[in-house]
């Protein structure tokens, strides 16, 4: 191929003898380098869009987490209230004993008596929270249980639950009440009696010493005697019944913790 520049200025013109292979060869590189470049233009817009995609979905996720979260707590708001107030209603023996399952649940919960408490008191009226605060649902002393309540005749009867810790341990009112008695007798040494009312008592045996006397108010939680083995006893412990009309029963049946 023949190449012939001719100036306007009539100066001699120019040529040049170039092989046509070499023509080829520069139209095959600028079809390539535009090739590259729209691909490099096609391939820049897609990841612009993917990551504007990604951005949206990410908010999207975040707030169907959210939302699912306060469902979860709600559920579980919803679900340890139901536990609660149906271990109330046993408590003042208007329903049936809670089924272990129920129980279980409740206690996987993890919930604590002031918790419980807490959350029913927003639930209830000046009456049902009368009833809630009498109810003996707060443990009198922590420590560890040596002996469970067993209410089979027998041999193995047991009317309440036995709780070990150091001797002169404060002990403390399970509910509000009234003391009863502050007393001694040869069964429970220096022991305790609070009324709740609605025919609930509680019973604090073999104390060292007593914090109470006879007529006195109490709230759940105050120290109405120290830790003993008086009585008859085998060692420091406090024994501790629920009476309902009397009748020994169960104290975890009351205590929320």
């Amino acid at each position: 191929m023949r190449v012939h520049l001719v100036p306007d200025s009539g100066q001699s013109s120019l040529e040049w003898n170039v092989p046509f292979i070499y023509f080829r060869v520069l139209v095959a590189v600028i079809v390539v380098g535009l090739l590259a470049l729209l691909f490099l233009i096609f391939s820049s817009g897609s990841l612009i869009l993917e990551r504007q995609q990604r951005r949206i979905l990410e908010r999207r996720l975040d707030s169907m987490t959210s939302r699912v979260a306060r469902v979860h707590s709600l559920e579980t708001q919803l679900e340890e209230t139901t536990l609660v107030l149906l271990k109330v209603q046993e408590m003042l023996g208007v329903r049936e004993t809670m089924p272990d399952s129920a129980l279980a649940t409740l206690a996987s919960r993890g919930m604590r008596s002031g918790e419980a408490m807490a959350l029913l008191e927003g639930r209830l009226s000046s009456a049902g929270q009368q009833m809630l605060h009498a109810s003996p649902s707060t443990w009198p002393l922590r420590g560890w249980v040596t002996r469970e309540f067993n209410g089979k005749r027998g041999d193995e009867y047991h009317p309440g639950t036995d709780i070990a810790a150091a001797y002169g341990s404060p002990v403390r009112a399970a509910g509000d009440g009234t003391v009863l008695v502050a007393g001694w007798n040869e069964e429970y040494g220096n022991f305790v009696l609070i009324d709740h009312g609605f025919g609930i008592t509680t019973l604090y045996g073999h104390n060292s010493s007593l914090a109470v006397r006879k007529e006195d108010r109490v709230r759940a939680g105050d120290v109405v005697a120290f830790l003993g083995d008086t009585g008859r006893s085998t060692g420091p412990h406090l024994h501790f019944e629920v009476r309902r009309n009397g009748i020994p029963v169960d104290p975890r049946t009351f205590l929320l913790d």
